[in-house]
């Protein structure tokens, strides 16, 4: 039996029919603060600190209110930095709350603790936990910070004992809570425990070689070692989805059916797209209606092969072709 993320569960048909000009999802940055040094930051670690530009709590939730007009059923926080060290995260849940928009939150999980996991039970809010070994030694060298891994541990052990809980829809289990992993050199032997490990327990596991953007594009050596392919197919086979976001076509949904906003108000192609792809536009100066057009006139939908649109422009290479066949990806 399949097991999904709630927030990413939709069926196909679901998502396509979202109206022209529409959205599904709204992927919406916030702090770039992060108390983390990942050595494949997709944002580049010069740039993890909060900044004098970013939106503040009323722009943020104009934003969603604008994104809800336009159908937006799922608000995504990917995590420019990380997510709970944004002094308006709680209030950007219980807005999205009394918008009716359920939250995926990607996290290292390190700000969490017990008070605020029961919290976060009550909340419309998937969790996606970046986990990349629990070996704690290979774990704390790819954070780039030491001591963290016991905390992380507790509180994961803590989330699938007291947030999650799956449930059988169909012949699906939905659950609250998704792992991701990046596969690098370092962590290629962690994966399959950390795939076992979820599947025992319904949690949705999704890992990815990394992508050649940001940090990574710096220490692509370091973390690939002239191993991609051998990065790329661990990825391909202990993978639920091509992406955290996927699609029953193996599409980022995100991309394809939903617009990002970075923490300063410029739209992005997708949430990884930081390297310079050209300017869509801001929400402090256009509605978000028209920056949704002018992105869907810069960048087609459908227009860019494989699945995920940064891959496909900044590694080539690595964008294996996702077909479905019963309800599963053959790449």
């Amino acid at each position: 039996m399949a097991t999904e993320i709630k927030g990413y569960h939709w069926y196909q048909f679901e998502l396509d029919a979202i109206q022209e000009e529409g959205i599904f999802y709204l992927a919406l940055n916030m702090s770039s603060a992060c108390n983390y040094r990942c050595p494949y930051c997709f944002v580049g670690l010069d740039n993890l600190n909060q900044s004098r530009d970013e939106m503040n709590l009323a722009e943020k939730t104009r934003v969603m209110h604008e994104a809800k007009e336009c159908g937006a059923r799922v608000l995504s926080i990917p995590g420019r930095g990380e997510p709970l060290a944004d002094p308006d995260f709680w209030e950007i849940l219980n807005v999205a709350k009394k918008l009716g928009l359920w939250v995926v939150v990607y996290t290292n999980a390190w700000y969490l603790n017990e008070e605020k996991i029961a919290a976060l039970k009550n909340l419309p809010i998937s969790l996606y936990i970046k986990i990349d070994s629990f070996d704690p030694v290979v774990y704390e060298q790819l954070v780039g910070r030491q001591g963290v891994f016991k905390r992380v541990r507790r509180n994961l052990d803590l989330l699938v004992d007291r947030f999650n809980e799956p449930e059988q829809n169909d012949n699906r289990i939905i659950t609250r809570l998704g792992v991701n992993s990046v596969v690098t050199v370092q962590s290629a032997d962690s994966i399959e425990e950390i795939k076992r490990w979820c599947a025992e327990r319904h949690i949705y596991y999704t890992c990815r070689s990394p992508v050649k953007v940001g940090e990574a594009a710096k220490t692509w050596d370091y973390l690939v070692q002239g191993q991609v392919e051998r990065l790329r197919e661990i990825g391909r086979r202990y993978a639920a989805r091509n992406f955290t976001s996927g699609t029953e076509f193996g599409q980022c949904g995100i991309y394809r059916y939903g617009i990002t906003v970075d923490n300063n108000g410029e739209v992005l192609v997708c949430p990884d797209a930081h390297h310079d792809f050209g300017r869509i536009g801001n929400v402090r100066d256009a509605a978000l209606t028209e920056l949704i057009k002018r992105r869907n006139t810069l960048f087609p939908l459908n227009s860019t092969p494989g699945y995920c649109f940064t891959k496909a422009h900044l590694n080539p290479e690595d964008q294996p072709k996702a077909v479905r066949r019963e309800g599963s990806f053959v790449r």
